[in-house]
């Protein structure tokens, strides 16, 4: 891995463990039975996928609790079709971030691309 992928791989790998305490967070917020239910489904993928890509990084790290737990703030603020319109935007943006990755020499990133889309098709219709 060259210095120019691994440092984009380890902001992908934080962004994937700052996302698993967000959706965390999120699901013991809510008393939406459909949203804790996406965003348990959400965190779990978003774990795998640090695993992932730490295996390429050969990193540990840690997530980010606070932003997370601001985030829980204005969560139980704002309407939360605008938190899911906001959720669905930052997933597409992960995939966009995988899209330059995708091929032989990271065979597992198209994966990891398709299910941060597919979070989003799924934060939006919610």
């Amino acid at each position: 891995m060259n210095e120019n992928d691994k440092k984009a791989f380890l902001g992908f790998q934080q962004g994937e463990l700052n996302a698993v305490v967000m959706y965390r967070t999120f699901a013991s917020i809510t008393k939406n039975p459909a949203c804790k239910e996406a965003y348990l489904e959400a965190a779990k993928d978003e774990g795998r996928h640090a695993a992932v890509i730490a295996k390429y990084t050969g990193e540990k790290l840690e997530p980010k609790a606070f932003q997370a737990k601001a985030l829980g703030v204005v969560y139980r603020i704002l309407p939360k079709k605008l938190v899911h319109f906001g959720i669905a935007k930052g997933e597409v943006f992960g995939g966009n971030g995988y899209r330059p990755y995708v091929g032989e020499t990271y065979p597992e990133i198209e994966g990891l691309m398709k299910d941060e889309y597919r979070h989003a098709d799924k934060f939006r219709a919610l």
